[in-house]
Formats: structure tokens, C-alpha cells, sequence
């Protein structure tokens, strides 16, 4: 009795913030899903059904195609090269040197500093005018950072790296103090140094947290918006341009928010699939010590 009396005392505790949650996460996607086969403008009273048109029509828009292109580049490279710079000052500063807690918090910094304000900041060094090419044009060459289609997207992935590195770098650190220092000493003694310590015993046993690190890489990256959104605005030539800023003018710029809603629809699928795929993948290679 004592028992149950206790489950319904926790099932009570909860109970408000489950209902928060299923109230302003699963209505919203239930009312997206319903819209995404609608004409609906986003303010009219009326709208009309019409089936799977907005899902077909995707396929064939442009817009969507290259914003995908754009959105698949940007989070394979980001993952990619997050991954090792995380990976790399998580390894450097679990060292003990002098003053690691003072570069770790100046690693950290950027993330919790609004993305707005960090587009902005980093928009008066990247700009035609900026303080980048100006220290270059006394070297006698300059670059169309933000203007470039060829450039452009490597300048945001470079913008992104910088913000979330500490991010990464925090949850490499806190599995690399989770593994004990006599399996260390045990490969030690079997020959173990360097990249062949790395290889068999450090990256095998922070795949937790390899799994936690990609799960969030990516996910964060298929939904990128504040940063292209005003840096750039998706130009030049929507080079820069993500699938959520397509979704975003489809929707307050052309007043499609029955289209927006279909595109909105796909992104969350392409998200669920390749996250499910990922964590299958890493959390198979996980290992316990």
C-alpha cells in the first residue's frame, strides 16, 4: 500500500509538467500535420484541403532541393569537424596544465552567448568591410566572405564550430573522467602508448559520449536557422540558405503556411530517421569497462 500510495504521490508531481509538455509539443506537431495538407495562408479562416499536393509539390521546387543540398553539407562538415576539435581540447585540457580551468571556461564562453548576438559580432569581421579583409588588403587581397557561394558556407561552419566547441568539449571531458585510471595502467603494462592507448582504450570507452555529441551535432545543425537568417539572409544566391529558413519564408514571406507546413513535416522526418540511425550506429560500438 505504502508503495502505491508513493507512485501516485510521483505520478501527481509530474503530472503538470506532463501535460505542459504534450500540450505545447504533440498539439502543435498534431495541427502542423494536419495543416501540411491544406492551402491554409496562415491567417483566413477558411483553407481547403488538398491532400498530398504539398508533398509532392516539394520534390519538385528548387528552393527546397538546394536548401536541403545546403542543409546536408553544413551538418555533415559541422559534425565532422566538431567532433575532432571537441574531441582534441577535451583531450589537451583533461591534462593537467596550469590555468586549464581559466581555457576551459574561455572555451565555454561562446555557448551560452545568444547565436543573434554572435552572427552580428562575427558579421562585422566576415563583411566585404569587415576588420578581415581589412588586416588582408594591407597584404594586398581580400575575400568576398559572405558574398561568395563558394565560401560562404564554410565561413558559417567555421561560426558554428567556434560557438558550440566548449559545448562538446565539456561532455568529452566528462567521459574521459569517468573511465579509471587502472585501465589505463593495465594497457600501460601490455605496451599500450600514445595513438594505440587511444585507439583500444580512450575512443572505445567514451562512445557514450561520442553518441551524446553527434545526437546533438546533428540535430542541431539539420535545424539551423539563427545564424545563416542574419548573417547572411540565406544569400547570396540561397547558398546559404537551410531548410528551417525555407520553412520560415514560405511561411511570413509568401503566406504558404499549408506549404510551410509539408516542408516542416519533411524536416522533422529526415531528423527522427537519421538520429535513429545514428544512435543505433554509436550505441552499438558502446563498451563496458
Amino acid at each position: 500500500m505504502r508503495n502505491k500510495t508513493e507512485k501516485r504521490k510521483s505520478l501527481l508531481a509530474v503530472l503538470p509538467a506532463l501535460c505542459l509538455f504534450l500540450v505545447f509539443t504533440y498539439v502543435p506537431l498534431l495541427m502542423t500535420l494536419r495543416y501540411s495538407i491544406t492551402d491554409w495562408n496562415g491567417y483566413s479562416k477558411e483553407y481547403n484541403y488538398v491532400g498530398l499536393k504539398n508533398f509532392v509539390e516539394i520534390f519538385r521546387d528548387s528552393e527546397v532541393k538546394m536548401a536541403l543540398g545546403n542543409t546536408f553539407y553544413f551538418t555533415i562538415v559541422t559534425v565532422g569537424v566538431g567532433i575532432v576539435v571537441q574531441l582534441m581540447l577535451a583531450i589537451f585540457l583533461f591534462e593537467k596544465l596550469k590555468g586549464r580551468n581559466v581555457l576551459r571556461a574561455i572555451l565555454y564562453a561562446p555557448c551560452i552567448i545568444s547565436p543573434v548576438i554572435v552572427s552580428l559580432t562575427w558579421q562585422n569581421f566576415f563583411q566585404y568591410a569587415g576588420i578581415i579583409n581589412e588586416i588582408m588588403g594591407k597584404f594586398g587581397f581580400t575575400v568576398d566572405w559572405l558574398g561568395d557561394p563558394n565560401v560562404v558556407k564554410n565561413v558559417l561552419i567555421f561560426i558554428n564550430t567556434w560557438q558550440w566547441a566548449g559545448y562538446g568539449m565539456i561532455i568529452f571531458m566528462t567521459g574521459l573522467t569517468s573511465i579509471p585510471a587502472d585501465v589505463y595502467e593495465a594497457a600501460m603494462l601490455d605496451g599500450a602508448f600514445g595513438w594505440k592507448k587511444f585507439r583500444y582504450i580512450t575512443w572505445p570507452l567514451l562512445m557514450p559520449s561520442v553518441t551524446v555529441n553527434v545526437f546533438v551535432s546533428i540535430t542541431g545543425a539539420l535545424r539551423l536557422f539563427d545564424l545563416p537568417f542574419v548573417m547572411t539572409g540565406g544569400g547570396p544566391m540561397n547558398a546559404s540558405k537551410t531548410i528551417s529558413m525555407t520553412i520560415y519564408d514560405n511561411a511570413f514571406l509568401y503566406e504558404r503556411f499549408g506549404y510551410s507546413s509539408a516542408v516542416g513535416v519533411l524536416l522533422f522526418v529526415i531528423v527522427a530517421t537519421i538520429t535513429v540511425i545514428q544512435l543505433r550506429i554509436t550505441t552499438s560500438r558502446e563498451v563496458e569497462y
